[in-house]
């Protein structure tokens, strides 16, 4: 039987996974400020060092973890949690090689596994608008007005584009988050559970100050000099500006998806899109809105007059 209204109580110690990356950091920093939020298990990888605020240092124990194996160290930890945010992915980027993008899928499995294990509420995984980037392309983009990629549609993995110097395939990156909504999904039906999750197909959210002008064809973060004058790079810019999620939202997305009332959920796993606000995005919003009562708003072109939204 999974959690029921009555039942449910806000997590108030949450485990993040790659605490020390991007979104990782940005996630601990979203939960430090939640009061119910009382104490937050930071994985790390590697060397990494991040550098939080003081209300974040205060609540956040980092631990060191390789999530690609079973292993006592993070999997005690995580005995302690209520609710789990998973991150972390051997390489977060959409170059990912199918390599890389398997060893990403082994610590969803490993994670979840665990989640089941030790009896967690709450697990919210961060997949990616990867997922759907066959959407940006003829003949799926044809079929998506504004607000019609909704969760429901066929996924069309993997997002294809000129980076400036080289063509783009993000295929791996995106199968693997593909198939990690799926475990996910299945880790919150497992008889007897009660774990709820959220997963998030991510939109652009760069590092630091996230401001829209850092968005460019490249794929990754930097000024963006003159606008492409090629249609089909224009097009491919128009498609990562669509998706992009402001710190400030992406900071209410985090917290809702830990918090939120399963109660008037469709089942005890839901699949949103995380973006802002943005105007005449085909991104539908629908879903988070309603289960997550995520309410973004930021709008990038209302931040910055691009030519053309």
């Amino acid at each position: 039987m999974h959690v029921t209204e009555a039942e449910f109580r806000r997590p108030a110690t949450v485990m993040v996974t790659g605490a020390g990356g991007n979104l990782g950091r940005k996630a601990v920093e979203a939960l430090a400020v939640a009061p119910w939020c009382r104490q937050i298990i930071g994985t790390l990888h590697g060397d990494e060092a991040p550098d939080f605020s003081e209300t974040a240092r205060a609540k956040v124990n980092l631990i060191h973890a390789d999530l690609t194996r079973r292993e006592s160290g993070w999997e005690g930890a995580m005995a302690d949690a209520d609710a789990v945010l998973h991150c972390a992915a051997a390489r977060p980027v959409p170059e990912a090689t199918w390599r890389e993008a398997a060893i990403s899928f082994d610590m969803v499995q490993f994670v979840g596994l665990a989640a089941l294990r030790f009896g967690l509420r709450r697990l919210v995984f961060f997949s990616s608008n990867h997922v759907m980037g066959g959407y940006k392309d003829a003949p799926l983009a044809e079929r998506i007005a504004p607000g019609g990629l909704t969760t429901d549609l066929p996924p069309a993995p993997g997002t294809k584009w000129r980076n400036g110097a080289n063509f783009t395939d993000a295929t791996p990156y995106a199968a693997s988050k593909l198939m990690g909504e799926r475990a996910v999904a299945g880790f919150a039906r497992e008889e007897a559970s009660r774990l709820t999750t959220v997963t998030i197909r991510i939109g652009w959210c760069q590092p630091g100050e996230n401001r829209p002008e850092g968005i460019n064809i490249s794929g990754s973060p930097g000024l963006v000099g003159e606008e492409p004058k090629d249609p089909e790079d224009q097009r491919t810019l128009r498609w990562f500006r669509s998706m992009w999620l402001s710190n400030h939202d992406f900071a209410r997305l985090v917290r809702n998806s830990i918090g939120a009332d399963p109660a008037g959920w469709p089942g005890p796993a839901i699949l949103v899109n995380g973006m802002s606000r943005n105007r005449d995005m085909g991104w539908s919003l629908t879903e988070a809105e309603t289960w997550l009562d995520y309410a973004p708003e930021d709008d990038l072109y209302a931040t910055v007059p691009f030519p053309e939204g």
